[in-house]
C-alpha cells in the first residue's frame, strides 16, 4: 500500500510541473526533422549517432537564442531540404502541397458522378418497365372494353330483331 501512495503522489506531482518553454521548442523541432541516416524517421524518434547529434545541435542553438526558422535553415544549409519533414511550400514542392487534395477532391467527384450515373440509369431502367407494365395494362383495359362492346352490340342487335317482331306482334293482336 505504501509503495503504491508513492507512485500516485510521484505522479500527481510530477504532472503538476509544467515543461520549460526551451524543452517544447526542442521537441516540437526535434519532430520536424528528419534524420538523414534513416529514412521516414524524425531526429527525436531515431537512435542514430547522427540523430543524436542533432539534437544536440538543436538543443546548443536554442540555448543560444535561435529561432525555430533559423536553427531548420541552418539543418538544411548543412543536410539538404531533405532533412524536414515537411517540405517547403515553394517551387517544385509546391506540388506536394497542391496534389494530393486535388486528386483527393476529383476522386470524390467523380465516385457522387458515378453514383449518380447508376441511380439515374436505374430510374430511366425502372420507368421502361413500368411504360411496358402500363400499355400491357393498357391494351388489356382496351381489348376487354372493345370485347364487352362488340358483346353488347351483338345483344343489342339480337334485341333489335326482338323488338321488331314485336311491333308487329301488337299490330296483329
Amino acid at each position: 500500500m505504501l509503495i503504491l501512495f508513492a507512485l500516485v503522489v510521484a505522479c500527481l506531482t510530477a504532472s503538476g510541473r509544467e515543461v520549460p518553454d526551451v524543452e517544447r521548442r526542442a521537441t516540437a523541432l526535434n519532430k520536424s526533422i528528419m534524420c538523414p541516416v534513416c529514412p521516414g524517421e524524425s531526429i527525436d524518434q531515431s537512435q542514430n549517432s547522427l540523430a543524436v547529434q542533432m539534437r544536440a545541435i538543436v538543443r546548443e542553438k536554442l540555448d543560444e537564442g535561435w529561432t525555430d526558422q533559423q536553427i531548420k535553415d541552418f539543418l538544411v544549409e548543412r543536410y539538404g531540404p531533405s532533412v524536414l519533414m515537411e517540405p517547403p511550400a515553394t517551387g517544385l514542392n509546391l506540388a506536394a502541397w497542391i496534389v494530393p487534395p486535388v486528386a483527393f477532391a476529383m476522386a470524390i467527384a467523380a465516385l457522387l458522378l458515378t453514383l449518380k450515373w447508376m441511380r439515374m440509369s436505374a430510374e430511366a431502367e425502372r420507368e421502361e418497365a413500368e411504360g411496358e407494365g402500363n400499355d400491357r395494362d393498357r391494351r388489356d383495359y382496351v381489348s376487354r372494353i372493345e370485347d364487352a362492346l362488340s358483346s353488347n352490340e351483338r345483344a343489342g342487335s339480337a334485341s333489335e330483331r326482338g323488338d321488331e317482331d314485336r311491333p308487329e306482334r301488337k299490330a296483329q293482336q
